[in-house]
């Protein structure tokens, strides 16, 4: 009885393993297949001119940058990091461009008129 006891628990082990593994490994070939279409999808944004790029917040660097990365990571990745990036240090200027507009006072609307008579 203690045998089959322990027989057992050792298959159920294994079985969990296995399962485990084979779990990771389609994971893995998934994240894979997902990261090569990605990189063709940024191929393709590498087609845009300069000012395609600009329309969606990249530039041609944010582009060459993300294909320098390994082969088994996802590009578009990159991509979203860096527009994310870029986003937040844009809301911090135009934040910071209100706190200093707000704090400082607006200047009185004077003119200097000068009148040309005819004499």
């Amino acid at each position: 009885m203690l045998i089959m006891t322990y027989v057992t628990k050792s298959l159920s082990a294994l079985s969990g393993g296995a399962t485990r593994a084979a779990t990771q490994t389609v994971t893995g070939f998934k994240n894979l297949i997902r990261a090569w279409m990605h990189r063709r999808d940024v191929l393709r944004l590498g087609e845009l001119d300069e000012r395609g790029l600009k329309d969606i917040g990249l530039v041609r660097s944010d582009v060459e940058g993300a294909l320098a990365t390994s082969w088994l990571r996802d590009p578009s990745a990159v991509l979203s990091a860096r527009s994310a990036q870029q986003q937040s240090a844009a809301a911090g200027r135009r934040e910071a461009g209100l706190r200093h507009a707000v704090a400082q006072p607006a200047a009185p609307a004077t003119r200097n008129i000068e009148i040309a008579c005819n004499a």
